[in-house]
């Protein structure tokens, strides 16, 4: 099954959920503030489909739904120095 996440300021998802194509493969339609997922079967007959949705409504398409909260080097921490990496000079 393939899952698309839409986004949309107005909260407005009427054409996508009235489009003739779409209301013909949706197996799952799931909506909250802001957002509409859309869950479609993974079966070859659904490829095309796949596209002109793509196509159709790809502005308001969303990949990630949470923000990736990875530390950054430098930013959210020190990296602690290796020590092998300095060598002591004497002269």
């Amino acid at each position: 099954m393939k899952y698309y996440t839409f986004y949309r300021e107005n909260n407005n998802f009427g054409d996508i959920l009235a489009d003739p194509m779409v209301k013909k493969i949706a197996d799952m339609k799931i909506s909250w503030y802001r957002y509409l997922l859309i869950g479609i079967s993974d079966t070859p007959e659904n490829e095309q489909s796949f596209s002109m949705i793509t196509l159709k409504y790809g502005d308001d398409m969303v990949n990630n739904l949470t923000k990736d909260f990875t530390p950054i080097a430098g930013v959210d921490y020190v990296p602690k120095k290796d020590k092998t990496k300095f060598t002591k000079v004497t002269e």
